[in-house]
């Protein structure tokens, strides 16, 4: 497929240079319905067609649903023809299995999305991990096996068992996102085999079988926009896969998504847009230039992101979440890609801030058999909760009512300036929903309760910074090791080369990053230096302890609420001196109780508000360093508290 070149003569071409256009989305799942409302924004599109689109793209202004197949290549493009579209924008990956991008563009049609030949990345799992290897693309160890090397497979998984390691089962082909076995143990990985490769649970899909390496982490979503020589990744999003809370129950299409995931830090991200990068690179270089959305399945193991797998189409439901974040215009990046040089188009691929977040509505039986047909009610309720878009998959008109025709019927997304807030709006919106059986009784409707668990239970990434040994973080070091501690040290800085921190951190298994400081550097460029590195490890929270330094405004701002402390003074008093001093000073005043005090940190030099204080008593004979000793014995434990409190978002950390 190569990227496409139009005259100035073409009709599509010349509609898109003179004024409004008419687009064809292809499917009709959410995740369509999602592509066309985003399409349908563009100043640029007059008219969206879908084929054959579902309930809610029939309800739309702007949109037709056309009862055209999304498997029905002669007829999409006969359909593209008559609307003299301007665009094909294909959702689902069978169309693109089947080659509907290549007829598309034989025909002169500009078509979003991979060529039968680019779309083989999903097609065949088997051909996708040979193309990993061959190209270094780090992935797990895996081995391949057709139809008649069955107990040849069999062997390997006992192998694998016998060597301490576990695996996973995959069909090679399109199983419509179901065809991956998670085995607990030996006999259940051979179990799966002869699922695939015998009981052909999953058709022709299984004439291949992929037994690969069980890879231990956090699973992430990470898409591209594509046109064959440059991938621009999209905002990093997971997906929740099993249809019951707490991951049980078996394997769906998915039940909820939310963007962008934290757990892909600035670090690891530029990991995998360099692993994307590679990849369409390497299509390039074997002819088969991959022009769409390059969807990554990466698991962020202690070896770095490994790619799982590829699918050459958007994701559902993290469509869902992705689109509505998207600044750009979609139309325009769509058609940059199809024309083969997105930047010359969209330049710069922009997002919004804020979260998103979608809750799947599944009849409830899914993904088992269910019933069909369900009276749909509250969607009028949803759609005025503020942040919601209600985007439908398996919903149709009967008797000029909606119902039911599918198993995820509805995904019910929520928008927000942060995490917290989009979901509970996506669940304000689902609340609001019921699926009716005839004859009535309860709702018909499933839905998990625990979408974006992993992001809200996340640990609080901890950066300590200091100039000397660093031990008053060695309590929270043990805590979190203990499992008393919700919380994550994930890099530890210092401006000093010897710093035993440094020391301190290496030992404990964490990133030591030095941040040099050449005398005479402005405060304000030091920190933004330092500031670069915390936000490259992801950090939530930055715990200075002994930093010999006092950091500037700019770096207070960044950190807002988001930096402590640890001062061995009860403040206010003795605001202001350093480590032995303090002591002295309250020897000499004669006080009978001091102690060490957590404060956030402001602009004002002790002056933030504190967080935790824990007293110790002053008695006759105490010297300087006999205090000091007293006061360092509470500083682990008033760290530790503190810290929690960040993690609970309890006060002075309300946000």
């Amino acid at each position: 497929q190569a990227p496409q070149k139009y005259l100035p003569a073409h009709p599509f071409l010349r509609a898109a240079m003179s004024g409004q256009v008419d687009v064809l989305v292809v499917g009709g799942g959410g995740r369509e319905h999602a592509i066309s409302v985003k399409l349908r924004e563009s100043p640029k599109v007059r008219h969206v067609f879908c084929a054959p689109g579902n309930g809610g793209t029939d309800a739309e202004e702007g949109m037709t649903n056309v009862a055209v197949g999304d498997s029905d290549v002669e007829g999409l493009v006969k359909l593209a023809k008559e609307k003299s579209v301007a665009l094909v924008f294909v959702g689902p990956e069978t169309p693109l299995c089947l080659g509907l991008a290549d007829t598309c563009n034989a025909a002169g049609i500009p078509c979003f999305g991979p060529s039968k030949l680019a779309a083989e990345l999903e097609a065949s799992k088997a051909f996708s991990k040979d193309f990993f290897a061959k190209h270094g693309l780090p992935t797990a160890a895996y081995k391949t096996f057709k139809d008649s090397d069955y107990d040849a497979a069999l062997s390997y998984v006992e192998a694998e068992y016998a060597a301490g390691r576990e695996v996973v089962v995959k069909a090679s082909g399109i199983a419509a996102g179901k065809g991956v076995l998670m085995p607990a143990n030996a006999e259940e990985a051979k179990a799966a085999v002869r699922e695939v490769m015998v009981d052909k649970a999953f058709g022709a899909a299984g004439d291949e079988v992929v037994i690969e390496q069980l890879l231990i982490g956090e699973e992430v979503s990470c898409m591209a926009f594509a046109d064959g020589k440059v991938a621009s990744m999209m905002l990093p999003a997971q997906d929740h896969k099993r249809v019951n809370d707490n991951d049980e129950g078996p394997n769906t299409g998915g039940m909820g998504a939310y963007a962008p995931a934290p757990c892909l830090t600035p670090k690891l991200r530029r990991e995998v847009e360099e692993v994307l990068q590679k990849t369409v690179d390497a299509m390039a270089s074997e002819g088969r230039p991959y022009i769409g959305c390059l969807y990554g399945g990466f698991m962020l193991t202690k070896e770095g992101p490994l790619l799982l797998e590829y699918n050459c189409r958007f994701g559902d439901p993290e469509t869902q979440v992705l689109l509505p974040l998207l600044d750009s215009d979609l139309f325009e990046v769509a058609l940059g890609c199809a024309e083969g040089n997105l930047q010359a188009r969209v330049p710069k691929v922009q997002w919004k801030d804020g979260a998103a977040a979608t809750v799947v509505c599944a009849a409830k039986g899914y993904p088992g058999s269910y019933p069909k047909g369900l009276v749909i009610s509250g969607l009028e309720k949803a759609a005025v909760v503020e942040g919601v878009k209600v985007y439908h998959a398996g919903t149709k008109k009967s008797d000029d009512t909606l119902v039911t025709s599918g198993g995820r019927v509805l995904a019910i997304t929520g928008c927000a300036p942060n995490f917290r807030e989009a979901l509970k709006r996506a669940y304000e919106g689902v609340q609001l929903i019921r699926f009716e059986p005839a004859g009535g009784g309860p709702s018909g409707l499933h839905f998990r309760t625990d979408i974006g668990r992993l992001a809200i239970e996340r640990p609080t990434r901890i950066a300590i910074v200091g100039s000397t040994r660093g031990s008053s973080s060695q309590a929270t070091f043990d805590a979190i090791k203990a499992g008393t501690l919700n919380a994550r040290i994930v890099v530890a800085c210092s401006n000093k080369l010897d710093a035993g921190i440094l020391e301190r951190g290496l030992a404990e298994g964490i990133p030591a990053v030095h941040v040099p400081c050449k005398k005479g550097t402005p405060r304000a460029e030091y920190d933004a230096k330092l500031t670069e590195v915390l936000r490259d490890y992801g950090v939530d929270l930055v715990m200075l302890v002994g930093f010999m330094r006092i950091v500037s405004p700019e770096f207070c701002s960044d950190w807002a609420n988001a930096c402590i402390n640890v001062h061995p003074s009860l403040l206010p008093k003795h605001a202001g001196g350093m480590d032995l001093e303090v002591h002295r000073a309250v020897l000499d005043a004669g006080e009978t109780e001091t102690g060490c005090t957590v404060h956030v940190v402001t602009a004002e030099v002790d002056g933030g508000p504190i967080v935790v204080q824990r007293k110790v008593p002053v008695v006759a004979g105490d010297t300087p360093e006999s205090v000091k000793a007293k006061v360092q014995a509470e500083e682990g434990p008033s760290l530790i508290e503190a810290v929690r409190l960040f993690h609970e978002r309890k006060a002075p950390f309300c946000r």
